[in-house]
């Protein structure tokens, strides 16, 4: 019997896992219809619709784990931070269906001592990985002098300006599922879509 090569074999199995997802979604109505074609959409950087692969993966890792000795060493005695640290959005999603990331931080402490935590929900038009939508707000998050940043889930996020009308839904295979639940407490507590219908499904990809 021929053997199957392991990143061909997980290929097939992604394919297969979406394809029924997508057949799934079609019996299940209007709502379910608008997350199919937020799923099949394609990235607007490749033309493909990405999923993960053995190098996003250990990329992942690498992220985690950076983030997690950040988190365990000393504080260091930095200046005090600029408070333009207070104006970051707690919301950054872009129009369209694009990744999305759930990040929580504490925020800058002069004297040391643990800061307040903050919920980031961010999407990025483009972002063909998780950790792309990730790593840009991480990046601001560590200038801006956060800690204990981590990047506790993710999913997909379909922003409709015109219809004024949010779906959250999905999963991240890098960094899991994200709490859709808080994703839309955060985003409605936006003065931005404070007039917005924001829905969440744990349903695909």
């Amino acid at each position: 019997m021929r053997a199957v090569h392991p990143p061909v074999l997980v290929a097939v199995i992604l394919s297969i896992t979406l394809t029924v997802q997508s057949f799934s979604l079609l019996q299940a109505g209007p709502v379910a219809k608008i997350k199919l074609r937020a799923m099949t959409q394609n990235d607007e950087s490749t033309g493909e619709q990405c999923t993960t692969n053995a190098e996003d993966q250990e990329a992942v890792t690498k992220l985690k784990s950076r983030l997690e000795s950040n988190s365990a060493g000393t504080p260091t005695s930095n200046p005090e931070p600029s408070e333009s640290w207070r104006n970051l959005p707690c919301v950054s999603i872009d129009e369209g269906a694009h990744k999305y990331v759930l990040i929580e931080a504490e925020t800058p402490s002069v004297t040391g001592e643990a800061g307040e935590c903050r919920t980031f929900v961010v999407s990025k038009r483009g972002a063909s990985y998780h950790r792309n939508a990730a790593e840009p707000m991480i990046d601001i998050l560590e200038k801006h002098q956060f800690r204990n940043i981590q990047v506790t889930g993710g999913g997909r996020i379909l922003l409709e300006e015109d219809d004024k009308r949010i779906s959250i839904f999905g999963y991240s295979y890098g960094f899991g599922k994200a709490d859709h639940a808080v994703s839309k407490r955060v985003i409605e507590s936006d003065d931005r879509y404070k007039d917005f219908e924001v829905t969440w499904s744990d349903a695909g990809y």
